[in-house]
């Protein structure tokens, strides 16, 4: 494939979180070959603490919230100190955080008067970790002699109205992209934008979910037709299971676009959920690196579904929520349905799973701190139409890999690794990538350990599926 076509590099906020961070992206984007879009997260906490400092502001703790925006305001200009020498970037790059610190403090004022903080403020918060960050890191990429164009994508990146979680439009990003980014790109500049954020069609300012940093890089990817779109993170690649939980876990040489697609939407932290979609659609390989250890290969996530018949990796979801509903006998089926997904449609919960037999449903909800849902109002309205009881404390565990039902004794090998431990469903997923139980929060670590243990310690895994040497814990890592 040409070296011409783009590469599009993430930096995570752990990959940019200080000064020698961000002098090991500078030199890991200056070795990297072929025209380049470098998108950057806040650096590490930023987007928590302007979030906190945004609920302080709505509940008129103004001291609290100046004294926390003080702290990531000197976090930046300590950067700023470190890695930009010369004089006139230095003070063009403080003047940029002196001006993002007014426009915050203006919103703290101005929160703490109308004392309402909607999803659309809390995304004007937000914005600020990437606005930041990416103002920072140019100028250090200037000063290290980078030819290099800083971009807003909410110039770019056109979404819906969905604050916290809004949704890119594509049509309208591509038309931005052909005449702010492609031009740069053909003059051979190194393109730098911000993940998360976009604006609207009037352009007010909305995030695509926390996390979604990588979902901004795979939408550029797409935007400039990349040759491969690098997430650098601060893991060696997709574990067989988090690494916080399994000590030994291995790093997967290769995955498909659908298995890691699976796994995103069922818990695994690694990439973001939306990501695979934008690449997966233009075919464009993905890479997951390792920032702090660029000599690890990584992982590579393609089209290419190698390796069937094999669990690739385990993960898991926490803050489960289950719905388990039984329509009123006064209520046809049809009109039950109608009222139910108007319920749903009102409180929007991210459903992972509903089930239903004739006479009942089972609605599985993955809880969400992001965008919170009132559970007392969403149960109020279910009870007015059926029979509706909220249960809490349930992890969602998922095995995902190719041709799953195919696996010899694949089942009881699960069920027989796991004595004394009750799953309360078992759910094949709408393709053959995933296998997923439903238990009690408390038998989480245990059933992990043991799914690992019968699947990839006992198992002789498939040559050249895993790479020979284990991860080191994520903390040990970074």
């Amino acid at each position: 494939m040409s070296l011409k076509k783009p590469v599009v590099m993430k930096f995570g906020g752990t990959s940019v979180q200080d000064s020698d961070s961000i002098q090991n992206v500078i030199r890991i984007v200056r070795e990297t070959p072929s025209p380049k879009v470098v998108v950057v997260s806040a650096i590490s906490k930023a987007t928590t603490s302007l979030e906190n400092i945004a609920r302080f502001a709505a509940e008129k703790k103004t001291e609290e919230a100046e004294k926390l925006l003080e702290e990531i305001i000197n976090r930046h200009h300590n950067i700023i100190n470190d890695l930009v020498t010369e004089s006139s970037l230095k003070a063009a790059a403080a003047e940029k955080i002196i001006k993002y610190h007014r426009e915050i403090a203006e919103l703290v004022k101005g929160l703490s008067i109308i004392n309402e903080l909607s999803l659309r403020i809390l995304d004007a918060f937000r914005s600020f970790g990437e606005l930041m960050s990416s103002a920072v890191i140019y100028h250090a990429m200037k000063n290290a002699g980078l030819d290099v164009e800083l971009i807003d994508s909410r110039d770019v990146i056109k979404t819906n109205n969905d604050f916290s979680r809004a949704y890119p439009n594509f049509e309208l990003s591509q038309g931005n992209a052909n005449s702010l980014i492609k031009p740069v790109l053909d003059s051979g500049k190194i393109v730098l934008a911000q993940g998360f954020i976009g604006s609207t069609e009037d352009g007010i300012t909305t995030t695509m979910g926390r996390e979604s940093s990588d979902f901004s890089a795979a939408i550029y990817g797409s935007l400039v037709d990349a040759r491969e779109i690098q997430i650098w993170t601060d893991v060696d690649g997709v574990l067989s299971c988090d690494p916080n939980i399994i000590n030994g876990a291995f790093k997967l040489t290769e995955i498909s676009f659908k298995e890691m697609e699976e796994l995103s939407n069922f818990g695994a932290k690694v990439l973001h959920k939306n990501s695979v979609k934008p690449a997966l659609k233009k075919n464009i390989p993905m890479k997951i690196l390792n920032s702090k250890n660029t000599k690890s290969t990584g992982t590579l996530v393609s089209s290419k579904l190698s390796y069937p018949q094999n669990v690739k990796s385990v993960t898991y979801k926490k803050n489960i929520i289950v719905l388990r509903v039984k329509p009123k006998e006064s209520l046809s089926q049809f009109v039950f349905w109608e009222m139910m997904l108007n319920i749903l449609a009102k409180h929007k919960p991210q459903i992972d799973i509903l089930l239903s037999s004739n006479n009942a449903l089972m609605i599985v909800i993955a809880e969400n701190a992001y965008t919170k849902i009132h559970y007392d109002e969403l149960k109020s309205e279910f009870d007015e139409i059926s029979e509706c009881e909220i249960v809490r404390d349930k992890v969602l565990i998922t095995l995902v890999g190719s041709s799953l039902g195919e696996i010899s004794n694949f089942e009881q090998r699960i069920f027989i690794c796991n004595p004394g431990v009750k799953a309360e469903s078992i759910i094949y997923g709408f393709n053959p990538h995933s296998f997923m139980l439903l238990a009690n929060l408390e038998h989480c670590e245990k059933i992990l350990v043991n799914l690992h243990k019968e699947f990839f310690e006992n198992d002789s895994a498939a040559s050249g599926l895993f790479d020979n040497s284990k991860s080191l814990k994520q903390k040990d890592i970074s």
